[in-house]
């Protein structure tokens, strides 16, 4: 299980500020969601919990370390995992390979005397969770992008994260890929993978979200359960009424 904390998050870019000191807290083994309108700061939210940019205010913790000025390696060894609202899949893989690369690369972080067969074990598993053993060789250029969702997730995953980032991973995806994602999500929750989300789909967040975050013009403007978000007014006149109108 894992906390992420974010206290007094500042970043300017020029004389835009992108986020205006965020503070929040991921609560260990929950599904928390983040929402807000396009350009709200949402991906740059997670870009500075990533290490991809650094804020020019604030401290991020990641249960009691603290991670600011740690690369995306180093945070990533401590069991942050991160996916992206563009996809970064390698085009040349098979679905496979693409998961391959990553186990491999924490087998590497983490030398285990099993090797080749721990890495083998950790691939298969992690392609039966998200039911990607049917197009294992199917090269991920020749696959639609609700499939390639799941294998930016399955790479991810197979890292063996403690906090998950996924920005926007039912973009792509129909109706009942997208049921079905949740449904990934809800057991690795239950395996005790901490979830951070960014979703459009309120549908999505509102099935698995145990509390959700708004953001607005860089600043959170409210946060509570699904049921509170969905009746605050602030949230509905900047976001949800847009969405529901």
């Amino acid at each position: 299980m894992s906390e992420l904390t974010l206290a007094g998050i500042t970043i300017r870019f020029g004389g835009h500020v992108a986020l205006n000191n965020v503070h929040l807290a991921v609560e260990s083994n929950s599904i928390t969601g983040l929402i807000g309108p396009n350009g709200a700061g949402k991906t740059t939210l997670f870009n500075v919990t990533s290490g991809l940019l650094k804020p020019n205010e604030g401290t991020i913790r990641l249960n009691d370390q603290v991670m600011t000025d740690l690369s995306p390696y180093r945070r990533a060894k401590l069991g942050l995992g991160r996916t992206f609202q563009r996809l970064e899949l390698f085009p040349s893989l098979s679905v496979e390979e693409n998961i391959q690369v990553a186990a491999e690369i924490r087998g590497e972080w983490f030398r285990s005397s099993n090797g080749a067969s721990s890495v083998s074990a950790s691939v298969q598993q992690v392609m039966k969770l998200t039911g990607l053993n049917s197009i294992a060789s199917k090269s991920v250029a020749e696959i639609p992008t609700g499939k390639a969702r799941l294998v930016e997730l399955a790479r991810t995953v197979v890292q063996g994260p403690s906090m998950l980032l996924l920005d926007e991973p039912a973009s792509g995806q129909n109706e009942n890929e997208t049921e079905e994602f949740a449904q990934i999500l809800k057991i690795l929750n239950s395996e005790g993978v901490t979830i951070f989300l960014v979703e459009h789909d309120m549908s999505l967040v509102m099935d698995v979200c145990d509390k959700v975050f708004v953001l607005d013009f860089g600043t959170l403007i409210a946060d509570g359960s699904t049921e509170e978000i969905q009746n605050n007014p602030v949230v509905i006149d900047a976001y949800l009424g847009g969405i529901n109108g």
